[in-house]
């Protein structure tokens, strides 16, 4: 029993010192430097990375602050394996003269560690040192890039004016369906600049002009008025001496605070119409189609040549009425 026992313990014996030898033997591992442009051969006795640069005496504090290993630190090398220590730089980033900041990075390139800043060079920026140089510890990259300078531009897109016939209208009278109005077209316009200059390419400045908003025009509906038979009103007024017909562009209003009483002296009220003194006379009696009778009792700034202003008792009248041409009645006063 005991030489069993000693043969056991003869081959445990033998198979650790062969692990022994085993991880003790030399190692060759090539370290590069993404800063550095050279290469470094290791050769030795050792376990880790840690362990071999060591052996070469470099500082390892130091190297841990600066540098991020392809392996870690401190994880078992193999033969000929090649290690990576990408360079944990501070670079200062300087553009257009200004300091953007200190930043550290583990990017390889000027243009690697631009992406990482999500920074798109386009072909009126320069960058120093070049794009493809690599990073290195304390390197200062400077951009001299386009400012933009961006404005607001409004297109008016006008209406168009539609003309429908009409039979219950008076011939050659007119009235708004549908009022117009205009659209727009709303554009962002950038133009480029270096140090308070537009850039010139091709002898224009570089400008770019984008659609962001458009409102469509809404076209103006008109109905013209085919019907030749006089209404019994007008008849009646044409039978009255003195009387006239003209087209007006009829408009309407209604209260407004401060200013009720009409040019007159009257209030306003129902049948109270706005003229031009010079086209018809103060007191004269009108008739509007689609309105009634009314008189000429008040005046306004806006009120000029063949424009007459009819009130109506709420905004909501005043609005739905619109502009309509109409032909109307103009008779002295009884």
């Amino acid at each position: 029993m005991n030489r069993r026992i000693i043969i056991s313990l003869i081959i445990a014996a033998a198979l650790l010192g062969g692990t022994a030898v085993a991880l003790a033997m030399e190692k060759k591992v090539k370290v590069v430097f993404s800063d550095r442009p050279e290469e470094i051969q290791i050769s030795g006795y050792y376990e880790t990375l840690s362990e071999a640069l060591a052996s070469k005496g470099y500082n390892l504090k130091k190297l841990k602050s600066e540098y991020r290993p392809s392996v870690p630190w401190n994880q078992s090398l193999k033969d000929e394996m090649k290690v990576l220590l990408t360079c944990h730089c501070e670079v200062t980033m300087i553009e257009n003269g200004q300091v953007k900041g200190k930043f550290k990075t583990t990017a390889s390139t000027v243009d690697q560690f631009l992406q990482t800043k999500q920074i798109q060079l386009t072909k009126y920026d320069k960058v120093w040192p070049a794009a493809n140089q690599k990073i290195k510890n304390n390197m200062t990259i400077y951009l001299d890039r386009a400012e933009k300078k961006v404005k607001k531009e409004v297109k008016t897109i006008p209406y168009q004016i539609k003309k429908i016939k009409d039979p219950t209208l008076p011939y050659g009278e007119e009235e708004v369906k549908i009022k117009g109005k205009e659209g727009k077209e709303v554009y962002q316009v950038t133009t480029l600049y270096k140090k308070n200059q537009p850039i010139v390419e091709n002898g224009k400045p570089v400008v770019t002009k984008k659609l962001v908003k458009k409102v469509e025009a809404v076209d103006k509906v008109v109905k013209i008025g085919i019907n030749k038979k006089i209404k019994p009103d007008m008849q009646t007024a044409a039978d009255e001496k003195g009387c006239r017909q003209m087209k007006a562009e009829v408009t309407a209003y209604t209260y407004y605070p401060g200013e009720n009483i009409t040019y007159s002296g009257e209030p306003v009220r129902r049948g109270a119409i706005a003229v031009d003194p010079k086209v018809i006379p103060l007191h004269s009696r009108i008739y509007v189609p689609g309105y009634g009778w009314g008189e000429a009792l008040d005046t306004g700034g806006r009120i000029k040549g063949n424009i007459i202003d009819v009130f109506m008792e709420s905004k909501r009248e005043a609005l739905a009425w619109g502009k309509p041409i109409k032909t109307i009645k103009v008779c002295p006063p009884k």
